[in-house]
């Protein structure tokens, strides 16, 4: 998968995208996706060459636990073979109501 077809992917849902981690804390209704780069792992190929492989964690911020966007997402990331492990958690806010955090991260080729 290429950093252009996650964000087609991630988009395809029809909730709020962004990428950032900010974007998880930025004023607005729930479910939204934040998205943001957090490793680079150069691959060697046969001789000098090599290409980029960009870890990115994709985080799921929902009112509800299992929200229906986020078993969308999950069935769409099945679909096309790629079956990460989801961890979820509950984050407490002081500025107004808590929201479920579903987190995993998706490997992605890019030139660097």
């Amino acid at each position: 998968m290429t950093k252009s077809g996650l964000s087609t992917l991630l988009k395809s849902l029809g909730i709020p995208v962004g990428e950032g981690e900010q974007f998880l804390d930025a004023k607005g209704k729930y479910p939204k996706i934040a998205y943001w780069e957090y490793m680079w792992t150069d691959t060697m190929s046969s001789g000098s060459d090599y290409s980029n492989i960009v870890t990115y964690q994709i985080s799921f911020a929902g009112a509800i636990p299992r929200d229906a966007k986020l078993m969308q997402l999950k069935k769409m990331l099945n679909d096309e073979d790629l079956h990460p492990v989801i961890y979820h958690e509950y984050v407490t806010s002081e500025n107004g109501p808590g929201y479920y955090h579903s987190y995993f991260s998706i490997d992605v080729e890019e030139d660097l």
